[in-house]
């Protein structure tokens, strides 16, 4: 019973093991991830602040209407105490009897609402700029990576010289092909230079006169 513990505590943790593998090999893609999701979280996050904010000016605005008449009817009963007439003045505070019920449920729904918008607020600050600082982080760790890489391709344990002369031969392949290239282009040049013609009206050009052959006769022989 012990072997048969031991034996699927070590399964576990190879399977663990082989886990954390995983996650350091794809730890960038992991974080970016991450990244992603938490600024869809945000994202969401700032649309429920909007329509919290909404409803708070929706019941602000009530919250006024009914303050507002709460003074207006408080004047008037103070108006009519004065002027002794205590039975209209009655029914004014039965109005605002029946409407204060509404007045202090609006005002407390109206408070956990600011409540609610002033805790998202602060909560939403410290997300997004714990999000920036780990996007800037993010973006580090990419190029930290990239460039440890391109220094791996030049640092290869077994032989970190054969890169460089890999890369040498395909280099000097290259430059073989550009020369042979430009061979070819000259030599195509030559060709035609040799098989190029004057045309009729050069080659006359340069043909003698009349009067220069009889002239080349008389130098030989004279008349």
């Amino acid at each position: 019973m012990n072997i048969i513990r031991k034996l699927m505590t070590a399964i576990q943790g190879g399977a663990r093991e082989a886990a954390e593998v995983v996650v350091d090999a794809n730890g960038l893609r992991i974080l970016g991830q991450e990244i992603h999701e938490c600024e869809q979280n945000v994202a969401s996050s700032k649309q429920r602040l909007a329509l919290i904010i909404a409803e708070k000016t929706q019941v602000k605005r009530q919250l006024d209407v009914l303050k507002d008449n709460s003074q207006k009817y408080e004047a008037e009963v103070l108006k009519l105490l004065k002027e002794g007439n205590e039975e209209a003045a009655m029914k004014i505070a039965e109005k605002m009897a029946e409407e204060e019920p509404s007045l202090l449920q609006k005002q407390e729904h109206f408070d956990k609402l600011k409540s609610h918008e002033m805790a998202l607020q602060g909560s939403l600050k410290k997300t997004i700029l714990g999000l920036d600082s780990f996007k800037s982080e993010y973006k580090m760790a990419k190029a930290t990576d990239s460039l440890q890489k391109a220094q791996s391709t030049f640092s290869d344990s077994s032989n970190p010289a054969s890169q460089f002369n890999a890369m040498k031969e395909s280099l000097d392949r290259i430059h073989e092909k550009q020369q042979e290239s430009t061979d070819k282009m000259d030599a195509m040049d030559q060709v035609e230079a040799a098989l190029n013609i004057e045309p009729l009206d050069v080659q006359n050009n340069s043909a003698p006169s009349a009067e220069e052959i009889i002239q080349r006769i008389k130098d030989k022989k004279p008349v």
